[in-house]
Formats: structure tokens, sequence, C-alpha cells
């Protein structure tokens, strides 16, 4: 949404501690970008018809190989059974494969068919390409520069989420 709307019908709601309204927090640009990123690549992949953790689990198997299930799940920052749908999916379609004929079900290797392969490269073009259209707008050092901050908030949020009780860090 406009973020006008916004800022005329959401600002009283403000942090008690800073006494920042929601649409001056860093986390609500971090969602806010968030949301955009996840809007961008669906868009981008449309007609692939891919969800972008289906196309993310591509991507994976493209870089990394043949995977397990829990390692497959930290490199996607999801839970391995949130995992279990988009790989049901994606097996469907013939785009990955996981053996029945292994000898435990929780382990099973996951890995891209020659298709799957090809869909890959597909999705790593096109993600690639909204990856170069976004820093473009920054230079060397100040890219290098946001790129630290950014990891930085990452790492205090991951941090903070273990200390809370929210689980592993999930960052492979």
């Amino acid at each position: 949404m406009d973020r006008r709307y916004y800022n005329r019908h959401m600002t009283e709601a403000t942090d008690v501690a800073n006494g920042l309204g929601v649409l001056d927090r860093l986390m609500y640009v971090m969602h806010r970008i968030r949301v955009s990123t996840a809007d961008a690549v669906t868009a981008t992949l449309a007609d692939l018809d891919l969800t972008g953790t289906q196309a993310l689990i591509l991507e994976s198997l493209y870089e990394i190989g043949e995977a397990g299930g829990a390692e497959l799940a930290r490199r996607c920052l999801v839970s391995r059974q949130a995992l279990s749908a988009p790989l049901d999916k994606l097996e469907k379609r013939a785009l990955v494969s996981r053996p029945a004929s292994h000898h435990s079900a929780r382990v099973r290797p996951i890995s891209l068919t020659k298709e799957g392969r090809a869909v890959a490269e597909q999705v790593r073009e096109r993600v690639a390409a909204l990856e170069e259209q976004s820093r473009s707008h920054f230079e060397g050092a100040r890219l290098d520069d946001f790129k630290g901050m950014l990891e930085a908030y990452a790492e205090f949020w991951e941090q903070a989420a273990v200390r809370a009780g929210a689980g592993s860090n999930r960052r492979g």
C-alpha cells in the first residue's frame, strides 16, 4: 500500500519506549523490503509458476547439489515442516527428486532433475537481474557499507530470536 495512506491513518500507533511511530521503525522498513522483494520475485517468476520458497529451493539445490531436508530448510530459512509442501509440489512437477528407496524418509537426499536444473538456471538469471537492479542504486564502498549494516542488523535479530527462545539460528 501507499506509504502516505499509512502515514495518514496509522501515525497514532507509537512505540512507548522511544516515541517512534510504527512507520518510523527500522523493523517496519525491513518488513517493507521483505514484502516488496517477495512480490517482485513472485511477479518475475510468475510464468514459471513458482513461489519464492520454491525458487529458493531450486536455487539452493543448484548451488549445493544434493542435500538433505534439514540442510535445505536451514539454507532456505524455514523449518523442515515448512519445506514439505513446496518440495511436494516441486516433486509433482518433476523438478526435484527424492528417492523413495532411501533407507530413511527423514534423510532422503533431494536433488534437481534435468528439468529442475533448467528451471533453476532461469530462476537464477531472473533473480540475479533483480538483485543487480537493486544494487545499481549504490556505488562500490557505499554498497559494502550498506551490506555490512544489514548483516549486523540481521545478526542482532538472529541472536535476539535465540535469546527469546524462538529456536535455533537458521542461518547456515
